[in-house]
């Protein structure tokens, strides 16, 4: 972990940007951060994704978000939520490509404000889980400062750092692709999933964060610590 990453994981950062929240981000820092010495068994986690028009939170927009719930090392399928979220500009046709939204599907859907109104609570005391998390930690940090006046701190496990760790603890050679979603989850005996879909990539990067679990620690006992990034 780089001293940036320590300085923003730490209680001192989320007190500091608590401060400056307001609306729906003010209300979420309100419930306290889940405790990384509890064991993983007793741990809310939500598994996120997110469809983009690009990688650049600054420049590229948020046009769909799908999550799931895991509570007692279970995915809660009731849970499941997908949310398409209307961009500011129209798409281009590169991203259309990848996500296959159109701008007639999201020409009616909730602005990325309202979007996160009914995301922050859920994600409230949770721990996020997402496959390559800086993607999903700097367009919702984005987001949040740009709606309500200061980015988000959430305590994460990335579920590709695990998959990286797990390779150099077996004493692996990395191979090109290695890290991929589909290809960690086929290395974990788990099926295919349809990609580039924000609430199956969601589900996908939850069942692989189980199996990694289960791997570690099939009782749930060990501490939160020991699996966020």
């Amino acid at each position: 972990m780089g001293l940036r990453q320590k300085i923003t994981d730490s209680q001192f950062y989320r007190d500091l940007v608590q401060r400056r929240a307001t609306g729906a981000l003010r209300t979420y820092y309100d419930v306290p951060a889940a405790d990384p010495t509890r064991p993983i068994m007793d741990t809310e986690f939500i598994a996120l994704d997110l469809e983009t028009t690009g990688l650049d939170p600054k420049r590229d927009e948020i046009v769909s978000l799908g999550w799931v719930i895991i509570r007692q090392l279970g995915v809660d399928f009731s849970s499941c939520e997908h949310i398409l979220v209307r961009p500011t500009k129209e798409l281009t046709e590169s991203s259309v490509v990848v996500h296959r939204i159109f701008d007639s599907d999201v020409a009616n859907a909730p602005n990325i404000k309202a979007a996160l109104e009914l995301l922050l609570p859920q994600m409230a005391g949770r721990v996020l889980i997402s496959h390559h998390a800086p993607i999903e930690l700097g367009f919702l940090g984005h987001a949040c400062k740009r709606c309500f006046g200061a980015p988000l701190q959430i305590p994460t496990v990335d579920t590709l750092v695990l998959g990286l760790r797990d390779l150099h603890r077996q004493g692996q050679p990395f191979k090109s692709g290695a890290l991929k979603l589909d290809n960690l989850r086929r290395s974990h005996n788990l099926p295919p999933f349809r990609p580039h879909n924000a609430l199956s990539d969601a589900i996908a990067a939850s069942g692989l964060f189980l199996a990694q679990v289960s791997k570690r620690d099939p009782k749930g006992v060990l501490e939160l610590r020991r699996v966020l990034r």
